[in-house]
């Protein structure tokens, strides 16, 4: 999933380019959500509007309002269906921006079951392509806008406020929130900041005969000990209980749970007790709710596997971080009190944009400033027209990829005093701020 930024988008500088199915797997595929900013209401009709376009594949969407967000770990299709799809029969109006088509796809939909959250992408089940060629070569769908409007009545509720600062504090967009994670799975990667591996093993981790491990458990048991083998410090079983007993009890219940774990993988896998520290921490650091019946889900065993430390004389150096840079693009290369670039004047421009770097290692950030001269209302209009003016500019000479954000600040971001001239001429800029990757 990628949110491009660049002058093509229809409603502002950002799209979102979403895979609809692989190539090669037509199972592959990808989708977005979010939480809904006023519940949907059962019973009640929606205007779902939708602007789109594609390249080499159906113009069509599926959309599924559900209660909560959905994670997988990988990226196949849903089972679950869709709520209603968008295609080419739902066209209202082409539009097109920098020869780019726009689609505005528009249905009407009564909704079948009260819901919160929102997602998009293709819900149909896979269909294998006949031919060596495979599959579709782009099957890529470009989406500028969504809007989810009830008919009747107000389109906001009240809460609709708190539920945006909501949105901008979950931050998990290439991550799976712990509370979602399935019992097993790998909640910490090797290569993460942590150098270890963690899978939470719950209470069902033993078939009903306690005779082998559950599928699901043994599957990433299995991959993560092997990735490792041979070159991993101890495996460290902690067990976790949470018992309505004593403190002592829910330790010494924790422990044999430990145990339990290392006496199979011992006894049924090959390995040596010495390869587990095995430890009992009763009813401490729950990782769930404590409260009603959720507290049972912090009866779990953590099996924990760390990559040893590397020699001294084999670390890595750490990548060197670097600041971001600031090219100012000064008042003189607009024409007076416009946002036109001076046609004249585009060799300085050039040699400014020449220092960018090409290489696809950076992102850019254009941002435009004026003095406090006029209103704050036509200071924010000029300031944001000339951003947009030198973006235009860049994208025109290969960078428009790169930019990631264009915003007009007007005359709250000074660098000098505007009590002088020459201050002034100084507040009247545009920055170009190119971010680098750390690697």
């Amino acid at each position: 999933m990628k949110y491009l930024c660049n002058g093509a988008a229809l409603q502002g500088q950002h799209y979102v380019n979403l895979l609809q199915e692989g190539k090669e797997n037509p199972d592959l595929r990808v989708y977005i959500q979010t939480r809904l900013l006023c519940p949907l209401e059962k019973g009640r009709t929606y205007r779902i509007r939708i602007y789109m376009n594609t390249d080499n594949y159906p113009l069509r969407a599926g959309i599924r309002f559900d209660t909560a967000f959905v994670f997988t770990q990988s990226g196949s299709c849903l089972k679950a269906p869709a709520s209603l799809e968008l295609s080419e029969n739902d066209v209202q109006k082409k539009s097109f921006r920098l020869n780019h088509p726009w689609y505005m796809l528009e249905k009407t939909y009564v909704a079948t079951h009260n819901a919160t959250h929102l997602l998009v992408g293709n819900f149909r089940a896979p269909q294998k392509k006949e031919g060596a060629g495979g599959g579709y070569s782009n099957a890529q769908l470009l989406i500028d806008s969504i809007s989810v409007t009830p008919e009747g009545g107000p389109a906001v509720c009240p809460n609709a406020d708190s539920t945006v600062i909501l949105l901008y504090t979950e931050h998990h967009r290439h991550t799976i929130p712990e509370q979602f994670i399935a019992s097993g799975d790998l909640i910490h990667r090797l290569d993460g900041a942590s150098g270890c591996d963690t899978i939470i093993l719950k209470d069902d981790l033993f078939t009903v005969d306690k005779n082998s491990l559950n599928d699901r458990y043994k599957q990433q048991i299995d991959e993560a000990l092997n990735r490792y083998k041979g070159n991993r410090a101890r495996i460290q079983l902690i067990g976790y209980a949470w018992q309505k007993a004593s403190e002592e009890y829910n330790r010494i219940i924790s422990a044999d749970k430990a145990k339990a774990v290392a006496n199979y993988l011992v006894y049924n896998e090959g390995y040596s007790f010495d390869d587990f520290e095995v430890q009992g921490a009763g009813k401490t650091k729950p990782r769930y709710d404590t409260a009603g019946n959720a507290a049972g889900e912090n009866n779990r065993v953590e099996m924990i596997i760390c990559r040893p430390p590397l020699a001294k004389d084999t670390m890595r150096p750490r990548p060197v971080v670097h600041q971001p840079d600031t090219l100012v693009i000064p008042d003189i290369l607009f024409k007076f009190n416009s946002s036109e670039l001076n046609k004249n004047l585009y060799s300085s421009l050039d040699s400014l944009i020449k220092r960018i770097p090409r290489d696809g290692s950076i992102q850019l950030q254009v941002n435009g400033h004026t003095d406090n001269a006029g209103t704050s209302a036509y200071n924010n209009s000029l300031s944001m027209k000339r951003a947009n003016a030198v973006a235009g500019y860049m994208q025109e000479h290969g960078l428009g990829n790169d930019i990631r954000l264009i915003t007009g600040v007007g005359e709250t971001q000074p660098v000098a005093s505007n009590q002088s001239a020459e201050g002034r001429r100084r507040n009247r800029r545009v920055e170009i701020i190119i971010f680098y990757s750390p690697d």
